[in-house]
């Protein structure tokens, strides 16, 4: 006997429209559906000219800031981290660090 398949979502270009429509409305509602696997992950954005971060929202009031990419800019990041009790960040970059 086989064991039983797990059921994934099928593939976008798979979904008839009526298909994409619910997929798109749920993905757009309150509760989407996701879980939050690590509740206190920062996202960081590493630019050229600044850096990007944005932390859970009920962390700060200002929850996405900019920051420059010189070294003492580098310490009130991770200082603001910190302070908001970040443990893990996400970074995103495009070129090579």
């Amino acid at each position: 006997m086989a064991p039983p398949q797990k059921s994934t979502p099928p593939h976008w270009n798979r979904l008839n429209r009526r298909q994409r429509r619910a997929l798109r409305g749920q993905l757009r509602s309150a509760d989407p559906g996701l879980t939050i696997v690590h509740p206190n992950a920062a996202g960081i954005d590493i630019g050229n000219e600044s850096h990007f971060a944005a932390v859970p929202p009920d962390r700060d009031p200002q929850p996405v800031q900019e920051f420059g990419c010189w070294t003492s800019e580098l310490h009130r990041l991770a200082d603001w981290l910190q302070s908001c009790r970040v443990d893990t960040v996400a970074v995103q970059a495009t070129g090579v660090y």
